[in-house]
């Protein structure tokens, strides 16, 4: 067993209960300026990362919870908390005396200069010292003290506080229910997406929504009212523009989809960074047969020529086709035609044509933020599994 008290931290060596997971937020901290007279937006990032925080619940009985008690009363300065959705199990045995822990680490938020906790039981852990991180291993600054088994568990160490409120409900005189949270207290960085998809020289959200959550549209505008209570009051249209709010539910499967996700959100930091958010709806039906090299989609009539023409965020779509593939086109141009509307597209989809039946959807794209700068991603499992998370996306006045 290794010593609770690691330079100057505590450890927490308690896993939760998941069968309610394991909730973190990310939290960025965005200035945001306005002008009524456009709606154009000016956007400023005060934070270099984001605070990071782990709320779960404890269901400890008997040993863990004695434990658990003991801490939380004997103690109030920082902790060393594993990152638990990145736990694994050890790949065998590991021996007293070994600087080398093979493991996975893509995707794992272990880092050069951590640390990381090797823990058995309750009582019997090691923390250890990250000097170099390869594919498939850790190499330490220091060799391990002790031996661990098969069922050794390996995760990586941040510094966090506990917040106050870790109200305990009593299930018997041995077991225990808890809701605890720990705010992270050192930075938590993480790389950007490599290559973004990119449309106009914007990234575009091209994963599709989980659509068990109904996605939710609404649109606002800037509206100034005037009203002298003695008169019909009056309403100031200030920019003449709506932007669309968008809530959308996601689910990743697997650590490279959390592992991408994480990254997409370190790449927009919070509301600092726009970003392409298609509908994933049918707002457009194609009405006959795209001509090889044209640009010239003809459509059932929607109204976009009276009512959609030359708007922000009503001018880019994202074609998709039965096949799987995807065009990101602008709408240069619209005429009515009877019952259909005849668009101009920025330029042609394909050389041979394409029939209104392979046409999937025709959806628009809004350029937006996101709505918060705080996201909440919940860990049904650890991230080899499942997890879950709600994004509320603002659009904003395109710069293109």
């Amino acid at each position: 067993m290794g010593s609770f008290t690691v330079a100057g931290a505590r450890v927490w060596p308690i896993s939760p209960d998941w069968s309610n997971g394991v909730q973190e937020t990310l939290a960025w901290l965005t200035d945001v300026l306005q002008a009524n007279a456009s709606g154009n937006t000016q956007h400023r990032g005060l934070r270099i990362a984001p605070r990071r925080r782990l709320a779960f619940e404890l269901l400890a009985g008997g040993q863990e919870r004695r434990t658990a008690d003991m801490l939380l009363a004997g103690y109030g300065g920082a902790w060393l908390l594993p990152i638990w959705p990145d736990g694994q199990r050890l790949v065998g045995t590991l021996a007293s005396g070994i600087d080398i822990v093979p493991c996975a680490t893509a995707g794992f938020d272990f880092v050069v200069g951590g640390q990381a906790l090797i823990v058995d039981a309750v009582n019997a852990w090691e923390v250890v010292n990250i000097a170099a991180i390869a594919a498939g291993y850790l190499a330490l600054t220091d060799p391990t003290l002790t031996a661990h088994g098969p069922i050794a568990r390996l995760y990586p160490l941040r510094r966090a506080r506990v917040q106050d409120g870790a109200e305990e409900r009593l299930r018997s005189d041995d077991v225990g229910r808890r809701s605890i949270t720990f705010d992270l207290i050192e930075p938590c960085d993480w790389p950007e997406l490599a290559s973004p998809t990119l449309y106009l020289g914007h990234p575009v959200m091209d994963m599709p929504p989980e659509e068990s959550d109904d996605p939710t549209a609404s649109t606002s505008r800037l509206i100034e009212l005037v009203d002298y209570d003695a008169a019909l009051p009056l309403a100031h249209d200030l920019a003449g523009r709506g932007l669309r709010t968008q809530r959308m539910a996601y689910k990743l499967f697997g650590r490279a989809e959390h592992t991408w996700l994480r990254s997409l959100l370190y790449t927009l930091h919070g509301r600092r960074v726009p970003i392409w958010i298609p509908s994933y709806a049918a707002d457009l039906l194609p009405a006959a047969t795209l001509a090889g090299g044209s640009t010239s989609l003809s459509i059932e009539w929607a109204g976009y020529t009276l009512f959609g023409k030359n708007q922000p965020n009503r001018k880019d779509v994202r074609i998709e086709l039965l096949d799987g593939t995807v065009y990101y086109r602008r709408i240069d141009n619209a005429v009515e035609a009877g019952a259909t509307e005849t668009l101009t597209l920025s330029a042609s989809l394909s050389g041979s044509a394409i029939a209104a039946g392979a046409i999937r959807r025709i959806s628009f794209m809004a350029l937006s933020t996101l709505a918060s700068d705080e996201v909440e991603i919940d860990h049904i499992t650890d991230q080899d599994g499942v997890a879950t998370v709600t994004l509320g996306w603002q659009a904003v006045v395109p710069d293109v």
